[in-house]
């Protein structure tokens, strides 16, 4: 039985309980007496307490906790999820681009002839002298409906929104890391089925499957990242998976017509197969199991677990809660199966879809979405009706490119610094609104890429390349970056909500996404492209000119949504932060008393 320990001094009728260890015993002016008397919204932080960083989701003292990884884990885990969540991405971009060479596929073309003609001897016009419509000439060709080759590119598309509605209550039932593994399999494997397809119904089926896989971009992928990080560090990692694509398109997109020339395009999805299995091996040794049942206490930040004064976090006591293993860094299996909390997450789920601000995000990103599938599809038969070189067609995708960097700047950097200086000014309290500050930027960019892109498919007589472009350029940096603002915003906003709103907004953005985009191509066929692309972006000015609303309302909306966390249940006899601990007896001192 341990001896109480008399040397303390306490505010005056303050319990003090006895622990059975040194690590145990707090000094009482170190415990959290802001936080002692009354309430805060849930996904309302206090970040800073005078000009010290606090850390927000507080860890506990289990060297098992994700939150307690070295940073080098942490950031290889990033760096590896990033690499597979980004080929995912880049996947989806150079497809699209290559939708033409699928259109001569199919049509009984080899493509492979566009390497051996002059594009800029061909007449590209109308019996009347007209510039001719670069998808009619495509639609010509006697091959299959060119909306059905466009299932290429969006199927997949609605096929992401519905994976994560399996994956993420799959991950919670069974933890992220034999779900993660198991959605990379079917990444990789649908790529080389794709690639060996003789048909375009093959071909279809085939990116489904490997849809389905890359999905975990969607919800998976940020619910593990929140699952290891701080809410100071999220901005910078969920931007950095958006940014990473850059990458690859760089190496593949860029160089796909020189490949379909002198290979084949089969030979894209072979070389994204191929890194996507070196991405997936990466995965098994670098990133572990994240999964981590949390109080609401541990979420917002509060002090739940002893901590010694002048520090910002409780040790790790290994004595009570054992070391990590091999098990806990490479196991499959590593957590136990909770169908209980699988279950609740399914109905949480349905629950946030409700939510007003989370309404708003979905309709934002859902035309974002649209319009980015849209211009992906149609881009390259711009491309074409321009008489550039064949070779040249990997222009398409050098926009997203030069949105990458673009991405994580506005995103991930500048984005931390602005949420950070708000809580500063807000008295060191932090607002997951404060995120939405960052956001008016890429909108309106986002408006104005699909009128410069719809220009420049109207006037290919002018050869406008440079709006082309330009457009293409604002549409993907708007929508990559608005994608990971709002995904921030909305973990933050219901931290114990993480993965049903992480679903709602990725299924039904990406579900309404295909909608919009998959019938472009009939619409540019009868309204042009001008007034196509017009229409895409007066709805994205639409739901834009809402921020304002959701920056000041945010808080209430929250407060409506999930309530408030009340602080009061945080005390000094720490009922609940301290129930692991099994206590002797209560005592109290008098302040001032030795």
């Amino acid at each position: 039985m341990a001896k109480p320990i008399q040397n303390i001094s306490a505010p005056m009728g303050v319990k003090v309980r006895e622990r059975d260890s040194m690590d145990e015993v707090l000094l009482a002016k170190n415990l959290p007496t802001t936080m002692s008397t009354g309430s805060q919204v849930v996904g309302t932080t206090q970040l800073f307490e005078g000009s010290t960083m606090r850390c927000v989701p507080m860890p506990t003292a289990d060297p098992k906790d994700p939150l307690n990884l070295p940073e080098w884990r942490k950031w290889a885990s990033i760096v590896t999820l990033s690499l597979f969540g980004a080929l995912a991405l880049s996947a989806e971009a150079i497809v699209g681009a290559l939708v033409p060479i699928f259109v001569l596929e199919y049509a009984g073309i080899d493509p492979k002839i566009l390497g051996q003609i002059d594009l800029s001897s061909l007449s590209f016009s109308t019996p009347g002298g007209k510039p001719a419509d670069p998808l009619q000439l495509l639609n010509s060709l006697g091959g299959p409906p060119i909306s059905k080759v466009d299932l290429i590119s969006t199927l997949p598309i609605l096929v992401n929104g519905l994976a994560s509605y399996i994956l993420v209550p799959l991950s919670i039932a069974y933890g992220r890391r034999p779900v993660i593994l198991f959605a990379g399999v079917m990444a990789w494997a649908g790529g080389l089925w794709a690639g060996f397809s003789t048909s375009l119904n093959s071909h279809i089926a085939a990116r489904v499957f490997q849809g389905f896989g890359a999905g975990a971009v969607e919800a998976l992928i940020p619910l593990i990242l929140q699952d290891m990080l701080f809410i100071h560090q999220r901005n910078k990692a969920f931007s950095l998976v958006a940014a990473g694509q850059g990458i690859f398109i760089v190496a593949i997109g860029v160089t796909s017509p020189i490949i379909v020339v002198k290979l084949s395009w089969r030979y894209i999805y072979y070389i994204t197969s191929a890194v996507g299995i070196l991405a997936w091996i990466a995965m098994i040794f670098l990133v572990p199991e994240t999964r981590w049942e949390r109080s609401r206490e541990e979420l917002a930040g509060q002090e739940v677990s002893p901590i010694r004064p002048g520090e910002i976090r409780p040790r790790l006591d290994y004595a009570k809660h054992g070391y990590r293993t091999n098990k806990d860094d490479f196991g499959l299996f590593a957590v136990k199966t909770q169908w209980r909390l699988a279950r609740k997450s399914v109905t949480e789920t349905f629950k946030a879809t409700f939510f007003p601000n989370v309404m708003w995000v979905i309709a934002l990103n859902s035309i974002f979405v649209g319009a980015l599938s849209a211009t992906q599809q149609n881009a390259a038969a711009i491309i074409l009706s321009l008489k550039l070189n064949f070779n040249q067609l990997g222009l398409v995708v050098l926009p997203i490119v030069v949105a990458t960097p673009f991405v994580w700047f506005f995103g991930g950097f500048l984005a931390d610094k602005i949420s950070n200086w708000q809580a500063k000014r807000n008295g060191g309290q932090r607002e997951p609104e404060s995120h939405l500050i960052s956001l008016a930027f890429p909108l309106m960019a986002g408006i104005a890429g699909p009128l410069l892109f719809g220009y420049a498919g109207e006037h290919t007589d002018q050869r406008p390349l440079a709006f082309l472009l330009g457009g293409f350029f604002l549409i993907g940096f708007g929508g990559l970056t608005m994608n990971t603002l709002v995904s921030v915003y909305l973990v933050e906003s219901y931290p114990n909500y993480a993965g049903p709103v992480l679903v709602t907004m990725s299924s039904f953005r990406l579900i309404a996404g295909f909608l919009i985009s998959f019938k472009s191509a009939d619409m540019i066929l009868s309204l042009g492209f001008l007034k196509t692309f017009g229409i895409y972006a007066a709805i994205m000015a639409v739901f834009s000119l809402m921020l304002p609303l959701v920056y000041k309302y945010g808080k209430r909306m929250r407060l409506w949504s999930a309530g408030k966390l009340d602080a009061s249940q945080v005390e000094y006899d720490d009922n609940k932060s301290m129930k692991s601990i099994e206590l002797t007896r209560t005592w109290t001192v008098d302040s001032g008393k030795m």
